[in-house]
């Protein structure tokens, strides 16, 4: 959609909003407003329809009494003169315009009347009430005759006909329905609603006026509510009437207002494309005081601006500055189309290291280095089966292409390259002797790209300088497996974050008593793929990549966990963990080890750490200097494996250490070979001559077990006690198991008291 078409559809869409608002708004406010208006009518016309029965029931009344107090009446109605007492009824019914006047004697029969009699047999009383009789409606009231005691009783009543209806409906604005239940169905006796005007849009109010027996009399009050929206519904008419003038008139207005901004816009637009394009040639068109005039002037300065700078970060781009030759990204380029044009010819690519051109600028200057690289630039360039095709990839490193007529051809290439760097660069009349390193590819080797060829000629060079020869060319040898260990470096990264690790745990018993003196923590590695992965499918790799310490934090924590839950649970049980070398070269593993200790509140006195012997000596000084900042943790360590390496036992004196373990491979030949055994006697004794734990691993028969017994080993580990089990498994093996009392005293330090902090979410 064009900018000119948002812009006047949004504002159209803006007032279409705000008139929807407003026109809704009003819209339900008019119908609340109507429906509250019928309710409020409905509620005044039920107080007018109860006054005027109130105020017919006060005549009534009064009237009645009047007639029934007169001392003459009285003396009639003992006398029974039915003459005198009819005309007195008549007379009083006519002053009040009642339409029945009746005196019953106490048992309901009739003495005289005027207008309708009352129906024999019906009970009077003192109370207003309604009568039906023939299809009409009578509000009748009945007084007692009293001489001093009640010796008749006086009926008056009014009819509420179709004209006192009218005049109510006249009063209140509401329709008015009379109806009489009666035999089991309604019957509206008075309505003043037409029957064509009947709806079901209307609002009622039922008025009971009176229920005897079986027949009741309701009054029912209406209001339709179209007619009372009526005035609101033209109201609202004339409201949309008004909106929609409005949105035909903005919308003109904003179409014309988005044309006069959008239209020097396109313009300008199209320059920009010209200009994205490599077209610089535009000539300023919009002349205009206001904000799009300042723009177009600015889009003009800045395109003499970017034509000047293009020209020089083309030159940049695809040309190295100090010797005018191509760079990696224009080499890349050429060599690619060399590539396609090729037509089969084999396309040779050397790679050109000099040797100590860092000496050259430290010892005679950058300016003498500048000046050496490019007299290297041109000799390359000037042999002539390179011709142009000549890169600079970095400070003193080149390289170049060349179409070959065979495979052959590329040792014979590379050699003369050689002899056109041999002779030494003159800088201002001083020798400089320069030697290079060459490795050279060719596309024969199967190589589909410029980046792969690129890569064998690095990995030729490589090679090159790893057995130190002048020159060397690619060899499918030399290709590396990279590609399979970056992708276990990946999936390690995964297994680490995802959980995928997982401890198992193989009990150390103390071999005097057969009771648990604590367990090793060893690693497996649930694959995804390959299924349960042994160590020595992976903690290889780890300590060659350096992912080794991921792994040992990933061990550490989760084995403080599990030894602080046993300890909370008061199952308190020592845990070993073994550590790498690289690990102890972490200048900051004595902080995260102190962290976790404090984050699971573990006692440092249930934590080991095992360290092999080979790699505690391959630094001994950072070695003991990270080993005395853990032993001042509280927590035991261990030289594991001992046998295997070279360590001095100078040094091993001076380790902090409280226990170490003898390497499988003695105890595995302790009863075959004697040689073993004296070996394994006389490491005992020197342990335990420096005051340290010993613990053999590797006991898989009970005669070895009770070999080393004899020879006072301390701990007993191996498959003869029980193999590495996992969690749970680990837990129904130790239950009921004798276990070494442990002292877990609390370590005496927080997360504060660590001084060289590693923060938690970083460990």
């Amino acid at each position: 959609m064009a900018l000119r078409t948002r812009i006047a559809v949004t504002f159209l869409l803006l007032l279409a909003a705000v008139l929807a608002a407003a026109l809704g708004a009003v819209l339900a406010t008019n119908r609340d407003s109507a429906g509250r208006e019928v309710q409020r009518q409905l509620d005044v016309g039920a107080s007018v329809f109860s006054r005027l029965l109130e105020s017919n029931r006060r005549q009534l009344t009064q009237a009645a009494q009047a007639v029934a107090a007169d001392y003459g009446f009285r003396e009639a109605v003992a006398a029974r003169d039915t003459d005198t007492l009819a005309s007195a009824l008549g007379n009083s019914g006519e002053r009040i315009g009642a339409a029945l006047v009746v005196l019953t004697s106490l048992d309901g029969k009739v003495i005289a009347a005027s207008g309708t009699h009352l129906p024999a047999g019906v009970a009077a009383d003192s109370a207003a009430s309604m009568m039906v009789d023939r299809g009409r409606i009578y509000q009748i009231v009945t007084v007692p005759v009293r001489s001093p005691l009640p010796v008749a009783w006086i009926a008056m009543g009014f009819e509420i006909d179709q004209k006192a209806a009218r005049e109510l409906a006249d009063i209140t604005g509401l329709a008015v329905t009379l109806s009489v239940h009666a035999g089991g169905r309604w019957a509206d006796v008075i309505s003043t609603v037409s029957g064509g005007a009947r709806t079901t849009d209307v609002v009622t109010r039922r008025i009971e006026m009176s229920k005897v027996g079986d027949t009741e009399i309701v009054a029912v009050l209406s209001r339709s509510l179209a007619d009372a929206r009526a005035p609101f519904e033209r109201l609202t008419k004339v409201l949309f009437m008004i909106g929609g003038v409005s949105l035909v008139a903005f919308a003109l207005a904003a179409f014309w207002l988005a044309r006069n901004i959008t239209r020097p816009l396109q313009d300008l637009t199209q320059v920009v494309d010209r200009m994205r394009a490599g077209t610089y040639d535009w000539q300023r068109s919009v002349q205009r005081g206001d904000e799009l005039g300042v723009l177009a002037e600015g889009l003009h300065l800045m395109q003499t601006a970017v034509q000047t700078r293009d020209q020089s970060i083309r030159r940049l781009a695809y040309e190295d500055a100090l010797t005018g030759l191509m760079n990696r990204t224009a080499f890349g380029a050429a060599l690619s189309d060399a590539l396609r044009e090729a037509d089969g010819a084999p396309i040779g690519v050397v790679v050109i290291d000099l040797h100590r051109f860092r000496r050259i600028n430290e010892h005679l200057g950058y300016s003498v280095g500048d000046a050496v690289l490019t007299e290297i630039a041109a000799r390359i360039a000037a042999v002539p089966s390179v011709s142009s095709a000549v890169a600079r990839l970095a400070a003193d490193q080149f390289a170049a292409f060349t179409r070959l007529n065979d495979r052959a051809g590329l040792h014979a290439w590379g050699t003369s390259l050689l002899l056109a760097l041999a002779d030494p660069v003159f800088v201002e009349a001083q020798p400089i002797d320069i030697s290079a390193t060459l490795g050279l590819a060719s596309s024969a080797d199967g190589a589909s790209s410029h980046e792969e060829l690129m890569r064998c000629a690095d990995l030729a060079l490589e090679c090159a300088r790893r057995e130190k020869r002048a020159l060397s060319i690619y060899e499918e040898a030399l290709k590396p497996a990279a590609r399979d260990q970056l992708s276990l470096l990946g999936e390690l990264r995964r297994a680490v974050e995802h959980d995928e690790l997982r401890l198992y745990f193989q009990p150390k018993i103390e071999l005097n008593t057969g009771r648990v003196a604590g367990a090793e923590v060893l690693l497996r590695w649930q694959h995804p793929l390959r299924g349960l992965l042994m160590p020595v499918d992976f903690i290889p790799f780890a300590e060659q990549t350096g992912f080794i310490r991921w792994l040992t934090r990933w061990i550490l924590d989760h084995s403080m966990a599990q030894a602080a839950q046993w300890h909370r649970a008061g199952m308190a049980l020592n845990l070993a963990v073994n550590i790498s070398a690289e690990d102890i070269g972490d200048s900051r593993f004595d902080s995260r080890v102190a962290l976790l200790l404090s984050r699971h509140q573990l006692p440092p006195t249930l934590l080991t750490l095992e360290l092999t012997e080979s790699g505690a000596i391959e630094d001994p000084a950072r070695a003991l200097h990270m080993l005395d900042a853990i032993a001042a943790l509280g927590v035991s360590l261990s030289i594991d494996d001992f046998g295997t390496g070279y360590s001095s036992l100078s040094h091993l004196a001076r380790m902090p250490v409280h226990e170490m373990k003898i390497d499988r491979s003695f105890i595995q030949n302790l009863e075959s070979d004697p040689e073993f055994a004296t070996v394994v006697r006389s490491a005992i004794d020197m342990g335990h001559g420096l005051g340290l734990r010993v613990v053999a691993e590797g006991i898989e028969t009970a005669a070895a077990a009770g070999r080393l017994r004899d020879f006072g080993c301390d701990i007993a580990q191996g498959y003869f006690y029980a193999n590495p089990m996992p969690l749970e498994s680990f837990e129904i093996w130790l239950k009921d198991k004798p276990r070494v009392p442990i002292i877990a005293i609390p370590a005496a330090f927080t997360v504060d008291d660590v001084t060289d902090t590693v923060s938690l979410a970083t460990f």
